[in-house]
């Protein structure tokens, strides 16, 4: 009989975002203070994300698990560290080569990010992995997935405090930054989850 668990990112994390910029943006605030950059970005960054925007834990925050009975949550594990299924990259560069002008913004936070549910005959934490977008700020969790199945986010649960805001000017290269269609390739995904099968 199958039982349904509820799995909880608790911890840091925080928003992250990338802008596309002129240069003359770039070469004005590539000198500055960041906490200057930071006041000048905080109010237009969110509409202004256009190339990365998203929200989560860092990729070495843990997990709590929770068996759900009827409408109780008993707890059966927690710091829970979460392998790697698959990973892009969205890190920015200091040559303008080919590049395009950005913003990087991230505000830092300590709390709840969100949940996930599964329904399985007993919870197994080796069957846990997730997908990490790289930054300059940190990787962040984009998706969880068990038993190499992508699991369903609930973001309701959402309750966090800020910690820290930074900011930064650079370049980001087309050819370089993987785009979130690459965690939607189910082939790649099936052959990661076979490999890491493999290795646990």
């Amino acid at each position: 009989m199958k039982k349904k668990f509820k799995i909880e990112a608790r911890g840091y994390g925080g928003e992250y975002a990338i802008c596309t910029k002129d240069a003359d943006f770039v070469n004005k605030w590539e000198d500055k203070e960041e906490s200057d950059l930071v006041e000048e970005a905080q109010d237009t960054f969110y509409d202004d994300a256009d190339l990365e925007h998203g929200f989560g834990m860092y990729g070495d925050s843990t997990l709590t698990v929770y068996e759900i009975k009827d409408e109780d949550e008993e707890e059966i594990e927690d710091d829970i560290e979460v392998s790697c299924l698959v990973s892009r990259e969205a890190y920015i560069t200091d040559s303008d080569n080919g590049s395009v002008p950005v913003l990087i913004f991230h505000s830092s936070e300590k709390g709840t990010f969100c949940s996930w549910e599964v329904e399985a005959e007993s919870f197994d934490t080796k069957l846990l992995s997730a997908s990490l977008v790289e930054t300059d700020f940190g990787e962040f969790v984009e998706d969880l997935y068990y038993n190499g199945e992508k699991l369903e986010l609930n973001n309701d649960c959402v309750d966090t405090r800020g910690k820290a805001i930074y900011a930064k000017v650079g370049w980001i290269n087309p050819e370089w930054h993987e785009k979130k269609e690459k965690f939607e390739d189910k082939e790649l995904i099936k052959e990661n989850w076979e490999e890491y099968l493999e290795n646990i």
